[in-house]
Formats: C-alpha cells, structure tokens, sequence
C-alpha cells in the first residue's frame, strides 16, 4: 500500500483531495482486494476486468470527491453500479462486501495519511464509514430496482410467450421457441384451465393464483398463467399422467366460481385446441356457481356452448310464450320447470325443494305444457323443453 502524507495543518477534506490524486493506484488496489477476497467477483465470467475496475474507479473518485468536500457529487456512481451488479445476476452480498472492501481501503490510507494527526481520526472515520453506509445503500437500493425491473421484463415475455402458444397462429418454429421459453418439455401430459376472473382465491392478495399453484408444485405441476378480459387461463404441464386425478380434485375443491378444463393432451403446440375446450366446458357451466366441468364430461351443455346463438333461438322457440308472462309468473315457472328437470322427474323431491305443495307444483308443469306445446311425458318434447330450460340459465335472457 502506498502511503500519502499530508502536510502539517490538513484537514481531512485535504486529506482525502491528496488521495483523489492517486485515485488510479487506489483502484487497481481495490480491485485486487474485491477479486481476492470476494469469490462471486473473482468466479464470474460475466463481467470483464474492465467493467470491473470501471466501476470500482468512478466509486471510488466519487467517495473520495465527497470525502474531500465537493459538492457537486452524487451517488450516481452507487446507483450505476447496484444496477449493472444486478443485471449481470451477482448476489447482493458480494455487492455490499465490495463496498465494505472500498470503505476498509479508504480508512486504511486516510489513517496512514494522517498518522501525525491522531486526533482527525475519530471524524474521518466517522466520514468515511458514513459515506461508504449511502453508496452501498444507493447501491443496494438500484440493484432492488433493477431485480425487479428484470423480473417483470421476464414475467410479461412468458406472458407473450404463452399467449402465442395458446393463440397457436405463429408458424412451427416460433410455437416451439415459445414451448422453450416457458420450459416446457416436447411431449408430456398438459391441460388448459379457463377460469372466470376473480375466481381465484388468492386474488385478493394481489398474487393471481399463487395459492393454488403451490399446491400443484406440489403434486410436480407446472404452472403458466395470464389474465384475459374476463377470465384467467393457465397451461398446466404434469410431471406424469398419474397425478392427473389430484389436479382435477384440486382444481375442483379450489373452484370459486366457473372453471373450465380441456382434455389432456401430450404436446405444447396442441394448447391452442386445448384452449377452446377449456373456454367451452366453461361456458357449459351455470354463471354464478363454482363448480369445474371437464370438456366432454356433460354433452348437452357442451353441445349448447358451442353454439350459444342457436342455444338462444332454442330457448325462444320453446319457451317463448313463458318468457312472454310478468315477470313473476314468468320466473316461478321457469324455477319449477327448472327444479323438476334437477329432482329427476318427481314431484314429490320438487315440491320439498321449493317448498311448495305437490299440487301447486303438478298445476304450475301443467300450465307449462299448455303455454309450450310440450308434454312432458313425451321424451322428445321433454328433452327440449330441458334443452331449453338449460340454454336459459347458461345464456340468460337479452
């Protein structure tokens, strides 16, 4: 270490000015010291020798500068540098130790600086380690920043990512880049999940679906979500198809409101097939109840959400005359109709589930057929008087 002696008389501000001079020599020494005594440095091959002594100069200059009372500096040099160490991934604690081996330097030549002057030492210490405590935490600071700034730059290209690969309109090569990019394997067993927005029950926390994904970390799930205007969708990919019955439990206990589930399929680039099932068997499903339906699993809802315009025509050819009446006629009619479809046919379970008595049910069905058309001992008029009925609840009423 070379020692700079200051004249009799200095104050510390000279000092450290004395020491802006050999500012050069101070760098390279500190360099030595960061690359021997900090292994993340001295491993890295990410950082080349002279980002590193270029950054460990303007640091430096700057502290000195500050210590020598020029008030022009600022901690721009920290600020530069906490990002730089950030983008190039190194831990922040092999930040903040470089800082320390920048403040331990400092002192050790302020100290031999001033070694007829004892008496300074208490305040250039105290300047020193007071300074160096800003830059590593401006330093510390930006590099927070940057990781997050990183972090949402990674999170909305696996956004763009997965949204292509479900759109699926790219050519074979981009699909299969995007499949990469999420970290998915070429074959496997995956499902797409269409869930009505809100229906998460971690959304209140402001981390979508953070829940349920750690439980299907659990289970070796891998899971990929974004949120569209309405709904939430996810690409789950299963370590093995074994686990498949506990996705579908989970996602089942978990829902809070409509969700939908595409079959199984073995490749990423299906995810755009798997995608319009999931919407579908969604669709299938009665708005306002938490419930989960796998595409296919119930045909006549499936069959009405593939068409919803000609599901509606249905419902007014059949029930016009019905959708016609008050409203409060209208609604009692269509709930008896609807629960009698549910209790299978008999009027006693309708009766005690709307807790009317069975003639007041048998008159209300009657008074149905006769405004429809339809009897309902007929099977072909009873299953689209229910084809109806259904279409009503899944698609409302304009």
């Amino acid at each position: 270490m070379s020692t700079i002696t200051a004249p009799s008389g200095a104050s510390p501000a000279e000092f450290a000015r004395l020491l802006v001079d050999d500012v050069d020599a101070l760098t390279d020494e500190l360099v030595e010291r960061i690359l021997t005594g900090e292994h993340a440095y001295a491993e890295s091959t990410l950082i080349t020798p002279d980002e590193l002594r270029e950054a460990v100069h303007a640091n430096l200059d700057s502290v000195l500068r500050q210590l020598g009372g020029d008030p022009e500096e600022d901690l721009h040099a920290a600020r530069a540098t906490g990002r730089l160490k950030a983008e190039y991934g190194f831990p922040l604690a092999a930040l903040l130790h470089a800082y320390r081996l920048a403040g331990r330097l400092v002192w050790d030549h302020m100290r031999a600086a001033c070694v007829d002057h004892p008496e300074l030492l208490p305040d250039i210490g105290g300047d020193v380690w007071r300074i160096i405590d800003d830059y590593s935490t401006a330093a510390a600071e930006e590099y927070g920043r940057a990781v997050a700034d990183r972090t949402t730059r990674h999170t909305e290209l696996l956004r763009v990512e997965l949204r292509a690969l479900l759109d699926g309109v790219l050519e074979p090569g981009r699909l299969h880049a995007a499949a990469q990019t999420l970290q998915l394997p070429a074959t496997g067993t995956f499902l797409v999940v269409c869930a009505e927005a809100g229906t998460d029950p971690a959304a209140t926390s402001g981390e979508p679906y953070a829940v349920i994904d750690r439980r299907l970390r659990d289970r070796l799930v891998a899971a990929h979500w974004m949120s569209d205007v309405q709904t939430r969708i996810g690409l789950l990919s299963l370590s093995t198809p074994h686990v498949l019955p506990q996705v579908l439990e989970l996602l089942r206990t978990e829902a809070t409101g409509r969700v939908g589930i595409s079959t199984p399929f073995t490749a990423p680039l299906d995810a755009r097939d798997g995608l319009r099932q999931a919407e579908l068997a969604m669709a299938s499903l009665i708005p306002g109840e938490a419930a989960t339906e796998s595409y296919g699993q119930s045909a006549l809802p499936l069959a009405l959400a593939h068409s919803p315009a000609a599901a509606r025509e249905l419902r007014d050819a059949v029930l016009g005359p019905v959708l016609a009446l008050p409203e409060a006629d209208r609604d009692a009619l269509i709930a008896t109709v609807r629960a009698w479809f549910d209790c299978g046919g008999s009027l006693v379970a309708t009766a005690e589930r709307l807790h009317y008595h069975r003639n007041t049910i048998n008159h209300r069905l009657r008074r149905i057929e006769q405004l429809t058309g339809r009897d309902r001992s007929d099977p072909r008029a009873a299953a689209e008087l229910y084809a109806a009925v259904l279409a009503d609840r899944l698609f409302g009423r304009s």
